[in-house]
Order: C-alpha cells, then structure tokens, then sequence
C-alpha cells in the first residue's frame, strides 16, 4: 500500500536541528532543536537539547525563546548557550549547569554569535554584534534589532557603526571586558582556550567589509593583534591549534558571509609559511583535533562527507554518501561524531556514526518519515563547450509514461550547491511540486561549490552567460529523454538564482512562466542599495559605473523587451542583500513592456521567508501560476498538431 504523499503543510512542521556540539570526552551531545514554521508575526522558537551519545536526548532549556549556539564546558558539567528571551532578536548569554538552573551570565552589550570556553572552565570567549548590525544573507540579511525591539524614527545611516566584537567573561564574578583593539571588527574567531585567538577582521564593520577580510592573530592579554595573511579570495572557518602553532583556515571565492565552501590552508604561526592542504576537498568547516589532525565536512559533487586530514596532507574519509549532512562536530580527540543528517527519503535526525555508518540519537521527524516524497537521482549532461554537468531530477511517485511538466530550481549563490537532501528547494518548494506532479530540475551549473575552485570560478566575468547554457542544455536532455513536455516548462529560484530566473526569460523562450524570488533585475542600482557592493563587481568583474560594462548588460532590466514569459515576482519587504527595489524595478519594467506580471511583498521578510502563512502563499501562488501558464502553452495552435 502506498504511503499518504508529504503535504506542503506536513513540510511546515518539520522541526530544523542545528548547532551540534560533542562534548570534549565523546560522552555527551547538545544540539538546537527549533519548532515548525512560525505563525504570522511570530518569532522563531527553538530550545537547546542535551543527551548522552549513546542514549537518548531531552529538552534542556526551557524557551518559549529562540535558544541556542549551546557549548560544552571542558569538563562537560555545563553547557554555555544564548537565548533571545529578554529581548527578542537580541541573542545574550546563559549557562546551565547540570541538575541547576539557568541562568544568565556576563554583561555583554549586544547578540552574541559565538562562544568558546576558557581550558580550565572559569572565562567565556564570546562574540557579539552590536544592535543595529546586518544579518548575513544566510540570516536573512535583515538587521539585529535594538534592544527591547525598539523602532528608530528618524532612521539614520552612517559608516561605521554596527561593530562585532570579542568580549572575556569571567564566571566568577560576572565581569566583562571588550577586548579590542579598537576599531577592529571580527567576523568569526578561533580560540583553543588559552593563548592567541585566531580570527578573521576588518577595519569596517560592514557586510562589504567582509569580502576583504583578513586573518589575524589577537593577543587578548595585551588587547593587539597581528595580521598572519591576507587573502586573496574570502575566508572561512578559523582555528588554532591547542599548542598554538598551527592556524587554519578555509579560503576560496564566496558570494555570502558564512557560505565559503573551499580549500584548508594551515599558517605556521611563527614563520608565516602557509600551505594548502587537501585541495581536492571542497570543505565548509574545518578544526583542530589535537595538534596535527584537522577534522572536515564538505561537499563532493552532489553529495556530502565528512574526513579526517593529517598535516601531511593524508586524508582519511570518515564518511561520504548521497545525503547532507549539517552541524557536523566531533571531540577533541575526533573518536567521536554527531551531525545532522538527512535525504530525499529520510527527515533530519541527529546523528552519531559508528564503523562508517551513522546511528540515530532522534526520531524528532518520524512522523514525516512515514509520508511519501518525490523520488530523486543524479542527472549528468554536457554543456556546449563539453564541460560535464550534474544536477538533482525529483519525479512525482505516482507518475504515469506521459512526459512530465517541468520546474527548473536555481540555487542562490552563485557558490552554492544542491545536494541531497530531505526539504528539496528553497524552503521545501521542490518536494511540494513533486508531490503536485511535477518534474524538477535542481542543476548545479558552473559556479557551484562541490567541485573544486576551477569549477566554482568559471562563471566569474560571466554571469547569466555559461550557467544559464549548462541549465538549458539540461533541459533539452530531459526533453529528448521524453521525461519533460517542452510546452510545460517554469523555472524558479532565490537570490542569485532568481537573476537567473528573470535573466532567462530575456534569452530564450522555453520557459512557459518564471517565478524569481528574491532577485537581482538592475546590477547598477543593486551595487548602490545592497548591504553587500563588493559581490556584484567580483561576480561580473565589472566597474559598476561602465556604461559599455557587465553591470548593464547583464542587468534582466536592460534586456526586458526580449521577455514575453509570464512573470511572477516575490520578494521580502527588509531584505538587505538583494533590496525590495530589485523587485520593484522588475515588476514596473515588465508592466511597461506589457509583459503578464504580479509582484508580492512580504512584510516582515528578510532574504528568504520565515512566517508560516508567507511560506505557504509562496507555493500555493508559484504552483498557481505555473499551472495556469503551462495550461496556456499547451493549447496553442503548435502544440494541438
């Protein structure tokens, strides 16, 4: 008997599991369990839970807050953890001891984004953003509320305000020391618990700032800092080494705060010489285990690990598979694992892994488990210059020989990836077509993370030129494979995938309707709006006041008097990275050319959505459109002979 199909709605409730920490010994594990969905003009809430790796974990906090970041004491008789619960969007700090009490810790004037425990348990480490600071996209680049959720009237803006800086707390006695230097804005840090701390800083505590970031070495003692290296490309994941020798990094071209997906590089801290390590892996976080190993977890292709890398360059794979895995942490010593893992057949669940295999610790998502989802498969073909391309095909399980309609889904970034997972798609959107009876198409053109730097680089200078083709060329073998109608073809996709989206429907018309979340349609008007400038020049390696250059001629507004495709637009109301104007201009241009549009808001909605209902109305209105337009394609004179 077949199972009941998963309903989009069913989706909404599926409870997100974040922040994994093992503990030092391996015994324990904590981790951040958030609710479903929030209703309309609700707030996220989650709670820290804690549990033995071998038996079975529980609630630990008590919320309703959006509780988390929860860090092990080096003992493991404690658990440091931020809370939101005194001042909603503002994260401050907690400690819970085992068999006590919560309780709030520290005077740290700000959210806090990152915490690391002193070697003898007695100081906190923590980093925080100022109010008024920028979420980065993955955030949903909206900006940190003032405390008590106070509203600024008149808004002012000006350089340099919004700071994140390192604090000491002592646990003792509560006090709190900024540890400076001034003028200084740390965007992560790494610290073994005593010494130096590693992180990675800039001189302007904007979201641009962080594309020109550099990595120093902070004398905490003597509030000073030296600069170790200076990149070249964007960089990720600090850490140091416990005897402080060593410093390690990840370094590659990264369009968003927190995205990097690159190479391991290892700094000697006192002559300076560094060296890559592992350049075939693609990793998204990286640390220390002891003083000569590094513990990974990255990407390949479509699919995610998990290694083990010596100093030598030697790397042990500890795990890789056709699955994601998120939050992936380890003890000091690397015996043992914990991360989040989920498929395209199996919700999220925390995890340990054991002999090469990974054990469940929840059944949080069990009940989902038990509906039917999309099927999904690799899907490889050749873009015109041969270069090979891979992709995700999710097809309805009920589906008949008749040739299936088709939603193409374009990963943001562009450094990014699909991989498989579970919720396929912006916020589940792939799983809900598929159970509608659609084919979809998630591709990974040139540009995406997983395969190298080579790969991830080729679309620099070339934005909507080369991967827009790799797509196309997609759909074709999807259409001479007989799997798609050609007539019943839409494509979708947030952020840099909704340029893509609007981009396409002014270089071809295969596409029946389009639905760009999110996106770019003017690069001139976003390079001067956008919290983020530095990302438009890297990407279309272009000055942006170049009449002849990239910026307007690879802007969808320039070229919209080729597009004839339907258009739907949805976009957040605060969302920085790509501003609301994006859509707007989008919208106003199409109305103008007498192109079939709508355009929808969404208050309260940074770069992706959050809100229940905004969740819902996003499908239930692509699906619409789609449905309505695909239906209109296939009555036309061509395709009824």
């Amino acid at each position: 008997m077949n199972a009941p199909l998963l309903t989009f709605h069913e989706l909404l409730n599926l409870r997100r599991i974040t922040d994994v920490d093992v503990s030092a010994d391996g015994a324990r594990v904590a981790f951040v369990v958030y609710d479903g969905a929030p209703a309309k003009g609700a707030k996220l809430q989650s709670r820290v839970w804690i549990g033995n790796t071998g038996g079975e974990p529980r609630a630990a906090t008590r919320g309703p807050s959006r509780d988390v970041l929860p860090r092990f004491s080096p003992d493991g008789t404690k658990v440091a953890f931020t809370s939101d619960r005194n001042s909603p969007g503002l994260q401050g700090l907690y400690l819970l001891e085992f068999g006590g009490e919560e309780q709030s810790v520290g005077g740290v004037l700000g959210s806090i984004e990152n915490i690391r425990w002193s070697q003898g348990g007695t100081h906190l480490l923590v980093l925080a953003a100022d109010p008024g600071s920028d979420l980065a996209g993955g955030q949903t680049a909206k900006k940190i509320p003032a405390q008590g959720g106070v509203e600024l009237d008149p808004i002012v803006r000006r350089p340099a305000q919004g700071w994140r800086r390192l604090y000491s707390v002592d646990l003792a006695t509560d006090a709190t020391e900024e540890l400076g230097p001034d003028g200084v804005n740390v965007w992560e840090f790494g610290w073994s618990g005593e010494g130096d701390v590693v992180a990675i800083i800039s001189d302007d505590p904007s979201e641009r700032a962080w594309y020109t970031a550099r990595v120093a070495l902070l004398d905490v003692e003597h509030h000073s800092l030296r600069t170790l290296y200076e990149p070249q490309w964007q960089v990720q994941s600090p850490d140091i080494s416990s005897d402080g020798r060593h410093v390690v990094f990840l370094e590659g071209l990264g369009s968003d705060r927190g995205c990097v997906v690159a190479t391991a590089t290892v700094v000697d801290v006192t002559s300076g010489v560094r060296h890559p390590l592992a350049t075939d892996c693609d990793l998204s976080s990286v640390r220390w285990i002891g003083n000569d190993r590094l513990f990974g977890r990255g990407l390949r292709g479509l699919e995610t690990m998990c290694v083990e890398i010596a100093l030598d360059g030697t790397i042990h794979e500890l795990w890789s598979g056709p699955a994601t895995l998120t939050d992936a942490s380890c003890s000091h010593d690397g015996r043992s694992v914990a991360a989040v893992k989920h498929s395209p057949q199996e919700p999220p669940e925390l995890a340990v892994l054991e002999a090469n295999a990974w054990r469940p610790l929840t059944r949080l998502n069990a009940a989902l488990a038990e509906r039917g989802v999309p099927t999904a498969e690799r899907l490889a073909w050749r873009a015109p210059d041969d270069l090979e391309i891979e992709g995700i095909l999710l097809r309805p399980l009920n589906r008949g020989r008749d040739p299936l309609p088709l939603v193409v889904m374009v990963h943001g970034g562009p450094s990014a990836a699909w991989t498989f997972t579970y919720n396929s798609g912006y916020f589940g959107l792939g799983v809900g077509f598929g159970n509608a009876g659609y084919a979809v198409l998630m591709p990974n053109p040139r540009g995406s993370t997983g395969r190298g730097q080579q790969f991830a680089r080729a679309n620099l200078g070339d934005l909507g030129g080369g991967e827009l083709q790799d797509i196309l060329e997609g759909v074709r073998a999807l259409v001479a494979a007989g799997i798609v109608d050609p007539a019943q073809i839409g494509i979708t996709g947030a952020s840099h995938g909704g340029f893509l989206a609007a981009w396409a429907t002014t270089q071809t018309d295969c596409f029946a309707a389009a639905a760009p979340l999110a996106c770019v349609s003017n690069w001139i008007s976003f390079h001067n709006t956008s919290n983020i400038p530095p990302y438009d020049e890297l990407f279309l390696q272009s000055d942006p006041y170049d009449p002849t250059g990239h910026h307007f001629t690879r802007s969808p507004i320039t070229q919209i008097r080729k597009s004839k495709t339907p258009t739907l637009i949805l976009h957040g109301e605060l969302d920085l990275s790509t501003p609301v104007g994006q859509a707007h201009e989008l919208y106003q241009a199409l109305v103008e050319t007498g192109n079939e549009t709508e355009l929808v808001i969404y208050p309260r909605e940074g770069h992706g959505w959050q809100e229940r209902e905004h969740l819902t109305d996003s499908f239930q209105r692509i699906l619409k459109w789609f449905e309505r337009h695909f239906a209109t394609r296939s009555m036309t004179p061509d395709r009824q002979n």
